[in-house]
C-alpha cells in the first residue's frame, strides 16, 4: 500500500470520527430545544460573520508585515481571504490552503522568501493563539467557578501554553522560519540565500496585528454569548474564549477541531450555567460563522477560477479554427 494511500486514509479516518464526534455533541439534546435555542439568539448572531471579516483585514496587515512589506495589502487580501478559507473547511490539519497562498506570493516574490513568510506568519499567529488564551484562561479561572477537573486541565493548558508560545514568538523573528521553509520548499531546488531574521520595528507591528485579531475573536465570543443569554463578565468571555482556543488547538487531528470544540463550549458554558441547548445553539453558531466565511472564501477562488476558463475558452477555440 502506498503512502498516498496510506494518507488519504488517515486524513478521511479523522474526519470521519471527527463528524461523529460532532453529531454526538449536538445530538446530547433534543433537536426541538436546540432550534428554538438557536432561534432566540436573534437577528444580532448575523453580526458574527461581518466581525470575522475585520480580522481578515488584520491578519492581512500581520501577513504583510512579516512578508517585510514586500507585497502591498490590498494584493494580500484576496490570498487570505481564499487561502484562510480553505484552512478552514478543507480537513488537512488546517494547512489546505497554504499551498494556495505559496502559488500566489510566488508571482511577487522568490519561493524560499514567500514559504519564509508564510512560516512566520503561523508562528505569530499561533503564538499569538496560545498566550491569549492561557492569558485569558489565566484571569477568568480564578474568578469563575468550574469543576475541579476542567480546572486543573485548563491550568495545565495555560501553563503549557504560555512557555511554547513565548518560545515560538522569540523564534518568529529569527533565521528558523525561513530554515524551516527551505526545508518544506522540498519540490524546488532553489539554493537561495541565507533567511534573514525579521526586523524587530516589524516584528512588534505583526504581533500587535495579530493581537488586535485575537482582541476581535473575543468580541464575537461576547456577541454570541450576549445572544444565549449566556455570562457577560470580562472574566466569563475570557475564560470561554481561551477554552475554545485551547481546544482547537489540543484538538488539532480533529480537521479544525470538529466536535472538539463544540464539546468543549457545551461542556464550558454548562459549567458557567447555560442550558445545554443554548450553549449548542452558541457552538453551531460558531460553527456556522466558520462555514460562511471560508465558503466565501473557496467561492472567490472559484468564481475566479471560472471566469479564468470561460475567457479562455474562446481564444483556445480561435486557435483550433486557424
Amino acid at each position: 500500500m502506498s503512502c498516498d494511500i496510506v494518507r488519504r486514509l488517515l486524513v478521511g479516518g479523522w474526519f470521519v470520527a471527527a463528524l461523529l464526534l460532532f453529531a454526538f455533541v449536538v445530538t446530547r439534546q433534543p433537536i426541538g430545544r436546540i432550534v428554538d435555542a438557536c432561534t432566540a439568539m436573534g437577528p444580532a448572531v448575523l453580526f458574527a460573520p461581518l466581525i470575522a471579516s475585520t480580522w481578515i483585514a488584520t491578519r492581512t496587515r500581520t501577513l504583510e508585515l512579516v512578508l517585510a512589506r514586500a507585497v502591498a495589502w490590498r494584493d494580500l487580501v484576496r490570498v487570505r481571504l481564499v487561502g484562510d478559507g480553505y484552512n478552514a473547511l478543507v480537513p488537512a490539519a488546517g494547512l489546505a490552503g497554504e499551498p494556495y497562498k505559496l502559488r500566489q506570493l510566488a508571482r511577487w516574490l522568490p519561493a524560499d522568501r514567500a514559504l519564509t513568510g508564510l512560516v512566520r506568519d503561523r508562528f505569530v499567529d499561533n503564538a499569538l493563539g496560545l498566550v491569549f488564551s492561557a492569558a485569558g484562561i489565566a484571569v477568568g479561572l480564578p474568578r469563575v467557578a468550574v469543576p475541579a477537573v476542567a480546572s486543573g486541565a485548563l491550568w495545565t493548558y495555560a501553563g503549557l501554553a504560555a512557555i511554547a508560545g513565548l518560545a515560538m514568538l522569540a523564534a518568529a523573528v529569527t533565521r528558523l522560519p525561513g530554515r524551516l521553509g527551505r526545508i518544506a520548499n522540498r519540490w524546488t531546488r532553489d539554493s537561495g540565500h541565507a533567511p534573514e531574521p525579521l526586523p524587530l520595528a516589524l516584528a512588534a507591528r505583526a504581533v500587535a496585528w495579530a493581537f488586535a485579531t485575537r482582541v476581535l475573536q473575543t468580541l464575537e465570543t461576547a456577541l454570541l454569548l450576549g445572544c444565549i443569554g449566556g455570562p457577560l463578565s470580562i472574566p466569563s468571555v475570557l475564560l470561554v474564549d481561551g477554552a475554545l482556543n485551547a481546544a482547537g488547538f489540543v484538538g488539532f487531528l480533529m480537521p479544525q477541531g470538529l466536535g472538539v470544540v463544540e464539546g468543549t463550549a457545551v461542556y464550558v458554558l454548562g459549567a458557567l450555567g447555560s442550558p445545554a441547548a443554548a450553549a449548542t445553539a452558541f457552538a453551531l453558531a460558531r460553527r456556522g460563522r466558520i462555514l460562511l466565511v471560508g465558503g466565501a472564501g473557496i467561492a472567490v477562488h472559484l468564481g475566479n477560477e471560472l471566469r479564468s476558463w470561460l475567457s479562455a475558452a474562446p481564444a483556445t477555440a480561435g486557435s483550433h479554427d486557424v
